[in-house]
Order: C-alpha cells, then sequence, then structure tokens
C-alpha cells in the first residue's frame, strides 16, 4: 500500500504536468495521504532507538517523499484554480468540464478568489469603498448547477480550518554535534549540525540534552 500510495500520487503530479489543466482526483486522496502519514509517524517512534537506526531514517525520508508530493499537487492544482478564476471574472470561456473537477474546498477557494478580485477592482477603478457582491460565491454556485453530486450528497462546502495552536512548549538548544534527520513531537522534521542554535519542542530537547548532544540555552526575562 505504502509504495501504491506514493507512485500513484507521483504518476498524478506528472500527468498534471503533462496535461495542464485541472483534472479529476480522487475525493479521499488527501485523507489518504494524512492518514498514511500518521502511520509512518507512528511506525516511526514505536523502534526503540529512531535516531540512530536505518529503519528510522527511511521512515523520515518516506514521510518527506509523501509530504512533498502532496504538497506539489496542492501547489499545481491552486494555481489551476486561479487560472480558471481569473478566466472568470475577464469574461473568458471557462471550460465547465474542467471547473467541475473542484474539489469542494477549491471551489470555496474558487469563489472567494472571484469575490476578491471583483471587490479590489470596484474600490481601486470606482474609488470607493466596495463590498463584496458575492459574485464568486454564485459562479462556484452555478458549477454545482452542472454537477449536482454534492448536493445530492448533501455535502457541504467547507469553511476554512482555524490555525492548530501549537501542541508542545519549545526550548532554544545549542548542538553540540551533528544529528540525522529526526521528526519532532511537532510532526516537523529537523537535520541539524553541530554549531546550530535552534528551537526544539522540550521533549526532544531533553532527549538531545541527556545525550550530550545538545545543551539548553536557558534566557533570563
Amino acid at each position: 500500500m505504502a509504495t501504491d500510495l506514493l507512485e500513484r500520487l507521483r504518476q498524478m503530479l506528472l500527468d498534471m504536468h503533462h496535461s495542464g489543466r485541472l483534472s479529476h482526483i480522487e475525493p479521499g486522496l488527501y485523507d489518504d495521504a494524512r492518514a498514511y502519514v500518521e502511520k509512518l509517524k507512528a511506525d516511526y517512534y514505536s523502534l526503540k532507538n529512531p535516531l540512530e537506526s536505518r529503519a528510522g531514517s527511511l521512515l523520515i525520508e518516506e514521510i518527506g517523499s509523501v509530504t512533498d508530493t502532496v504538497q506539489e499537487i496542492f501547489s499545481v492544482r491552486t494555481r489551476q484554480v486561479l487560472d480558471l478564476a481569473f478566466q472568470q471574472i475577464e469574461g473568458q470561456y471557462t471550460d465547465k468540464e474542467e471547473a467541475r473537477k473542484m474539489l469542494p474546498a477549491e471551489r470555496a477557494m474558487y469563489g472567494q478568489v472571484i469575490d476578491a478580485i471583483e471587490g479590489c477592482r470596484e474600490a481601486l477603478i470606482h474609488g470607493e469603498e466596495y463590498p463584496f457582491s458575492g459574485g464568486g460565491a454564485a459562479a462556484a454556485l452555478r458549477i454545482d448547477e452542472v454537477d449536482d453530486t454534492l448536493a445530492a450528497s448533501g455535502s457541504e462546502v467547507p469553511a476554512a480550518a482555524a490555525p492548530r495552536p501549537v501542541s508542545s512548549p519549545y526550548a532554544l538548544v545549542h548542538i553540540r554535534s551533528d544529528v540525522e534527520s529526526f521528526m519532532g513531537v511537532d510532526g516537523r522534521t529537523y537535520a541539524l549540525e553541530r554549531g546550530d542554535i535552534v528551537t526544539l519542542p522540550e521533549n526532544n530537547a531533553d532527549v538531545l540534552c541527556e545525550h550530550d548532544i545538545a545543551l539548553n540555552i536557558r534566557l533570563n526575562k
């Protein structure tokens, strides 16, 4: 499954670059990728010495590959959605078949971008404050009229997710020797070298300090 998922993601990205157009993707693609990355993280933390083992390094590498590929898929599709929004705002021909391939969150972004451009254009050209007219939302709804799959299933366009708070306190440390790449409890990958002064999650900082790899720098307020 692991190799299949990564290969699927890479092939999808290759097809996107080749076609240059918004293409259909499985609605659960991002969910599958997130679930797989979470499994890899669990496997990493289940190792006895993940920082010192070859298995830990391979897991970090695979987490990075999946994460980077999904991010690139998101970036490519976002640029394509923005292109469609500009076509709509300029009154150019918009391929509705291509527009129907947006995911619900992408459709919401599409409508918001159109509203933002319309509001900015009215404010600058007419020289007055102009509230968003909601035309972008209407344009997104017109796409739904062409493809009523969401309406039939009762799905709603999701609201933008609120930023997630940092769940772990951080510590400022001085790295005293080179360290292989490792994943912190905050989900980020760290590649550190001797002499680095960095902020790390306290749990990870404590482990490095216990092994005399890092020195905790306690700053007085």
